[in-house]
């Protein structure tokens, strides 16, 4: 009955994709006289909160040993946990995520950092309650006006999970962070001949929201694991006036996804190794129009797929995870991470 119930669950939340209109943000200035943040906020807010719910959400669906390992008959584990009983965990974890926009009038590269270190504790083999500390950096150059971009700040990070069955679960994340933005875009003046650099700071807040239903099933030494995700994430940036004398308002953004993931991994012994593809639509994609000037507008795509592949260890005491990921079917978009995770049972 459960597990009827819990399928019709995930039938009528994908019938809710692409149900919600793209939402817009219009540069009626050049691009090259916008602020740096005018333009790589709309590609950056999800991209952010991904490595922190992403991290999580491993350390969730890692609670739980390949098939291989756990009885002779190689059934699913019906308990979280690797030692299973009430268990006390720390765990630290540092992601590096690299993104890129390949279109002319908004291209910028970078990079975002986190360190998050986390304890969690696991009763009566179905319930984790945990929460992770971390700090995050980010560092972008902005091709589009000749500047940069950089980022720093601290987030807080609840969570738990529910083993409702067997082969279900349900997870709940939570998230919020405080940064400050130091940011540049270099203009060109006429008379005298000259570049000048126009240089702003600011604060801004992050909050996000993620739910994920999974199921996880397995035969002899492989797993699989599927699971239909939403996620809310909202950013609000404090106004600031540029060294220019230019002054831009406070501004709000949302992002809300949804994500369905299909992971296949072998163990043996105490490892495994995985490969997973999760497909994103963000309903209410921001997308960007720049209104000035003539040429190409920006793909504006709310859609991708992120592919990831690793390895995960199951000691005695001991849980280590290495995953690489990449970005796929999203124009002008690219963008590829590697994370590591090691926890210690207490």
């Amino acid at each position: 009955m459960v597990k009827k119930t819990l399928r019709r669950i995930l039938g009528c939340a994908l019938l809710s994709y692409g149900s919600a209109a793209l939402a817009f943000t219009l540069i009626n200035l050049p691009e090259q006289l916008a602020p740096s943040t005018e333009i790589t906020n709309s590609f950056t807010l999800h991209t952010e909160v991904q490595p922190i719910a992403g991290t999580i959400r491993a350390q969730i669906f890692g609670l739980r040993r390949p098939a291989s390992s756990q009885t002779a008959a190689g059934a699913n584990d019906s308990s979280w946990g690797v030692n299973g009983g009430n268990t006390q965990s720390l765990w630290i974890s540092s992601t590096i995520d690299s993104l890129e926009n390949t279109f002319s009038r908004t291209a910028f590269t970078g990079a975002t950092q986190n360190v998050l270190v986390g304890y969690d504790f696991t009763r009566s083999d179905k319930y984790v309650v945990g929460i992770s500390a971390g700090y995050e950096a980010s560092n972008f150059n902005t091709k589009f006006n000749s500047g940069s971009e950089k980022t720093g700040g601290y987030n807080l990070n609840p969570y738990f999970a529910w083993l409702i069955s067997n082969a279900w679960s349900l997870d709940l994340i939570a998230g919020y962070g405080w940064f400050n933005t130091d940011q540049s875009r270099t203009i060109g003046s006429v008379t005298p001949p000259a570049t000048i650099a126009v240089d702003s700071q600011f604060s801004s807040t992050r909050s996000f929201a993620s739910t994920n239903l999974t199921n996880i099933s397995g035969r002899g030494s492989w797993k699989l694991t599927s699971s239909l995700g939403y996620q809310y994430s909202k950013r609000d940036q404090d106004a600031y006036t540029e060294n220019g004398g230019f002054a831009v308002a406070e501004s709000k953004q949302t992002s809300k996804q949804w994500s369905l993931l299909e992971e296949i991994a072998y163990g043996r012994g105490n490892s495994e190794t995985f490969f997973g593809a999760r497909y994103e639509d963000i309903t209410n994609y921001e997308k960007i129009e720049l209104t000035a000037g003539l040429g190409q507008q920006p793909a504006n795509d709310p859609t991708s797929v992120l592919l990831t592949a690793g390895w995960r260890y199951f000691g005695k005491g001991l849980t280590a995870s290495f995953v690489f990921s990449g970005r796929v079917a999203q124009e002008q978009v690219k963008e590829h991470g590697f994370s590591m995770v090691l926890r210690v049972d207490l």
